[in-house]
C-alpha cells in the first residue's frame, strides 16, 4: 500500500496547489494522502489570511484525506527548521511510504548532492560557510556560495537553490538522509508564478492572491471551493489577517522586552535586536518598521519571523530540543470519510500520540512514550499562536479564546 506524504501551508490554496496534487497522484498512485499543514503563522514570518481550520476545509475538499498541524514552533522557523518538523511528522505516522515537493527544477539527483553537502557539513564547506557569513551576507545566499565551492568541478548549477521551493526541497531531502527515512522522495516541477511573485496570472502565487485581497480586488486563480470558504469567513469576520495587523502588538511587546529581554530569545543575534529597539520607536506601521531593520543580511521573511520569535517568547533551548526530538505528537485538523480507514492505521502504527481532542491530550501523551514536557511546551505555543491569531479577527464577537479546545474536526 502507498500512502503519499505533502508538506503544505494553503494560504489559501490555489490552481496551482491543485496540479501539484494532482501531479503527484499520477506520479505516486497513491491509496491514501495525508498533509502536514502549517497552523496559523506560516514559514515566511506571518499570519495566516484565515485560520488552520478553513484551511484544513480547503485540504479535505482538494482531496487530501488526513490533515495533520506542523507544531507552530518548526511552522515559524526557516527552511532548514521547517523541513526538520515537518518531515519527522510525516516520518512518526509509520505509514507515510512517498512524499513529492514542488520545486522550480525537476532535477532531483542535483538537490540530492546538494543536500548530502549539507549534511556532511566538511571542514571545507564550514569554513566557506563562515567566511561568506562574515562577509555580511543572508544565510541563504552565504550557503549557496559555500556549496558552490564544493562543487565546482562537478558542474552542477548551484544557483538552483536561490530559488525558494527548491531550498525547501534541498531541506527535505537533508532532513530525510539525517532521519534515515524510508520514505521515497519525488519531485514536481512548478508551473505558474513563482512563490514571491505579486501579479495576478493564470496560475497566481499565494503572494499575489493575498495581495489581491487585501486591495479590494476580485481574486482569481483560486478553485471555486477556495473562493466559498474565503468568502464565508470574510463575511464572519474571521480574516482577511495580514502582518500589517501584528504592528501594535509588536510595538508593545519590543518595548517590553527591550534590548536585554530580545536577546534571550531564538534568532535574536548579530545585532538585530538593537536595530529592532531602535526602529520601534519612530516607526508608525509595519512596512516603516521592517524597512528600518532590513540589511543585506536582515531580509524582511527573517525579520518577519523573528518578530513572531519575540510576541511568541520563543526559547533557544525550547527550540533545540524540538529540532532535535521532533514533534512530540500528531495533532490532527481534519479527515475525509475516506481518510478514516488511514487515521486508524496512523492511530495504531504511529511513534508519537494521535491528538485529535486537545482536552483529551494527557491522556493521549499516556499511550506512546514521548518528552512530556517538550510535548507540553509545543502544544501550549501551538494554543497561544490559535488564541493570538484569533485576536486578530475582523469581528470582535468572532474572538474567542481557546479556539484549538472549542473548534470541531473538520470531517468531510
Amino acid at each position: 500500500m502507498k500512502v503519499l506524504g505533502v508538506i503544505v501551508e494553503y494560504n489559501p490554496l490555489h490552481r496551482g496547489h491543485v496540479y501539484h496534487l494532482n501531479s503527484s497522484m499520477k506520479l505516486v498512485t497513491p491509496d491514501f494522502i495525508v498533509a502536514v499543514m502549517s497552523g496559523n503563522f506560516v514559514q515566511r514570518g506571518e499570519p495566516a489570511i484565515v485560520d488552520k481550520f478553513a484551511r484544513t476545509e480547503m485540504a479535505l475538499k482538494a482531496g487530501i484525506d488526513v490533515v495533520i498541524e506542523l507544531p507552530t514552533v518548526y511552522a515559524i522557523q526557516d527552511a532548514n527548521g521547517f523541513a526538520t518538523g515537518a518531515i519527522k511528522t510525516l516520518e512518526a505516522t509509520n505509514v507515510v511510504t512517498d512524499i513529492v515537493f514542488g520545486s522550480e527544477s525537476d532535477d532531483i539527483k542535483t538537490l540530492e548532492r546538494l543536500a548530502s553537502i549539507i549534511v556532511e557539513e566538511s571542514k571545507e564547506y564550514r569554513t566557506s560557510l563562515k567566511k561568506y557569513l562574515k562577509k555580511g551576507l543572508s544565510f541563504p545566499n552565504a550557503r549557496r556560495y559555500a556549496i558552490s565551492e564544493q562543487v565546482l568541478k562537478e558542474g552542477i548549477d548551484v544557483e538552483q537553490i536561490k530559488f525558494s521551493n527548491n531550498i525547501l526541497g534541498v531541506e527535505y531531502l537533508a532532513a530525510l538522509k539525517r532521519t534515515r527515512s524510508q520514505m521515497r522522495a519525488h519531485i514536481i516541477k512548478r508551473i505558474g508564478s513563482s512563490y514571491n511573485d505579486e501579479q495576478i496570472s493564470t496560475i497566481p502565487s499565494a503572494t499575489a492572491i493575498r495581495k489581491s485581497i487585501k486591495s479590494g480586488k476580485k481574486t482569481s486563480g483560486i478553485p471555486q471551493f477556495t473562493h466559498h470558504i474565503l468568502e464565508r469567513e470574510f463575511s464572519c469576520g474571521r480574516g482577511p489577517v495580514f502582518s500589517e495587523d501584528l504592528f501594535a502588538f509588536t510595538r508593545l511587546k519590543v518595548i517590553m522586552l527591550g534590548r536585554e529581554g530580545l536577546e534571550q530569545l531564538y534568532g535574536f543575534n548579530e545585532g538585530i535586536a538593537k536595530r529592532m529597539i531602535k526602529a520601534v520607536k519612530d516607526s508608525h506601521d509595519m512596512k516603516s518598521f521592517l524597512l528600518k531593520i532590513k540589511t543585506k543580511r536582515f531580509t524582511f521573511t527573517r525579520i518577519k519571523r523573528r518578530v513572531l520569535y519575540a510576541l511568541f517568547d520563543l526559547e533557544r533551548e525550547f527550540v533545540k530540543e524540538s529540532n532535535e526530538f521532533g514533534p512530540q505528537y500528531l495533532r490532527i485538523l481534519g479527515f475525509t470519510q475516506r481518510g478514516r480507514k488511514l487515521l486508524r492505521m496512523i492511530s495504531d502504527y504511529a511513534s508519537k500520540p494521535i491528538v485529535s481532542n486537545v482536552s483529551n491530550f494527557n491522556k493521549a501523551l499516556e499511550k506512546r512514550n514521548v518528552n512530556v514536557s517538550l510535548a507540553r511546551q509545543q502544544l501550549m505555543l501551538d494554543i497561544k499562536s490559535t488564541d493570538f491569531h484569533t485576536l486578530l479577527f475582523k469581528n470582535e464577537n468572532e474572538r474567542e479564546i481557546h479556539r484549538d479546545f472549542c473548534k470541531p474536526l473538520e470531517i468531510k
